[in-house]
């Protein structure tokens, strides 16, 4: 009856019944507990952990890992840490439980401790360590633990462990220790596991090995739009964006439907090169196969439209997503500030503030940016001082060079020296190159010499400045 009721959901009927039985048997607890797990029901495991306690019964190595593996499903760690330091008889699997459960926590070090008082270990008990330092960034730890698993007896490469190792190979982009893998991945039969050629092929991208990551991608038989999405990326890392173009040809030729992350990718680098044909021809895939409003790929597009000056085009894709995020909103004004609309770009930022979407430090700068192209001085150090004072955003290097840049340019020399004295950071060299283009407006050979000063250490090879100083003098 209990199993009957397990497998129809009903686990406060089964518990009524667990409490009507005098001497409920090792299957019936099995049953619960495993029920309690897989919905993640700690309460009610908690009850029949307690049932279990009170009615005298002595659970063996087997039920106990089955709470053990509740609780650290559960997340509940402490209370599985308690059961197996009570537990009489241990074995590999309560070791291992317990293991992955510190593991998954952030635990690392309790999670060692367990580790290296284990009697013996499989291989389970090496990759949940493994895996445990790659996930925390502990890649050099990760591989310390896999030489010496390497080391001893009976300790064999699982797809899951050559997984993780490879990551934490990429982790710290040592290619000699790739290929030593590599040559032991083909060595011990492990060439045919996609899992392991796709962890193989990252290793090489993540490595700088574009060449062999390709090789390794067109020898994967069932290559899936993760594997795809991962190669057309690489190449744009990489800056040769004609590869990844053809690459995702091929991959709508194959069949495979492209998913928000590869078309995110593909709208970025047509964004990165002004390439608004080729987003065209990828805009009008995506309507073809039909895409989701709500999804970063419709963010991409307005990103791409934006960037490549056509804020017409960026506008009806905003305009069609039922919520825009802040990244469409971002898009969007920065658009119309960097093309010549800077009212619409503040029309729009008023419409964000309304929407209730919460501004982030880079929608300031299309701000502070539109303001600029506008003339708008008060408006702008009004938007500059709300970015502390009324969102609680810390100032940003582009925030700084962006107010300056708007004073310099209206003239108002005295409050631009005043913001660049108060900046808690060095003023790169964007915000120097602002106040230079100012004093060329407005003649101001003093403070354009500063300014020139700090660019000349900055960029001594950059021949605008010694050109900017030259127009200034000779309008002296």
């Amino acid at each position: 009856a209990i199993d009957i009721l397990c497998n129809q959901r009903r686990l406060k009927e089964a518990l009524q019944i667990l409490h009507q039985i005098s001497h409920p048997s090792p299957s019936i607890y099995s049953s619960l507990i495993q029920f309690c797990r897989q919905n993640r029901a700690l309460e009610e495991g908690k009850k029949v952990h307690s049932h279990l306690k009170s009615s005298g019964f002595k659970p063996g190595v087997f039920i106990s890992n089955c709470l053990l593996d509740m609780y650290a499903k559960c997340g509940n760690i402490s209370d599985a840490q308690t059961l197996f330091d009570e537990m009489q008889e241990r074995d590999v699997c309560s070791y291992n439980t317990m293991i992955s459960g510190f593991t998954k926590g952030g635990s690392l070090e309790q999670a060692r401790n367990l580790f290296d008082e284990m009697p013996q270990r499989d291989n389970f008990s090496w990759t949940a360590m493994i895996s445990g330092y790659v996930r925390y960034n502990q890649p050099i730890e990760a591989l310390d633990l896999y030489r010496m698993m390497q080391n001893f007896e009976n300790s064999v490469s699982n797809k899951f462990t050559l997984s993780s190792v490879l990551s934490a190979v990429s982790a710290i982009q040592c290619l000699r220790l790739g290929k030593e893998i590599h040559g032991y991945i083909m060595r011990t039969g492990f060439d045919s596991d996609e899992v392991v050629w796709s962890a193989l092929s990252d290793m090489y991208g993540k490595c700088g090995s574009i060449n062999e990551a390709r090789q390794i991608f067109d020898k994967m038989v069932d290559r899936d739009v993760v594997s795809w999405t991962a190669m057309i990326g690489r190449y744009f890392q990489e800056g040769r964006r004609e590869e990844g173009f053809a690459l995702f040809s091929e991959l709508i030729k194959s069949g495979i439907r492209p998913n928000a992350f590869t078309f995110a990718g593909v709208l970025n680098a047509c964004a990165d090169h002004a390439a608004e044909e080729l987003g065209k021809q990828v805009h009008g895939y995506m309507t073809r196969i039909g895409y989701d409003p709500y999804s970063f790929a419709a963010s991409a597009l307005v990103h791409m439209y934006s960037k490549c000056g056509n804020v017409e085009n960026s506008k009806k894709v905003f305009n069609g997503m039922p919520r825009p995020d802040l990244v469409s909103w971002t898009s969007l004004i920065a658009g119309y500030a960097q093309n010549g609309m800077p009212d619409k770009a503040l029309e729009y930022f008023e419409l964000l503030l309304k929407s209730g979407t919460q501004p982030d430090h880079i929608v300031f700068v299309g701000v502070l940016t539109a303001c600029t192209h506008a003339g708008l001085v008060d408006k702008g150090l009004q938007y500059f001082h709300s970015i502390k004072e009324k969102h609680g955003l810390t100032y940003t290097a582009d925030h700084y060079a962006c107010i300056v840049d708007l004073l310099a340019r209206s003239g108002r020399f005295h409050e631009a020296e005043d913001v660049i004295s108060k900046m808690p950071m060095k003023p790169d060299k964007f915000l120097w190159a602002s106040l230079l283009g100012g004093c060329r407006i407005h003649g101001n050979l003093d403070l354009a010499k500063r300014a020139a000063e700090a660019l000349f250490e900055i960029e001594p090879e950059n021949p605008a400045t010694y050109v900017t100083m030259a127009n200034i003098y000779a309008s002296a």
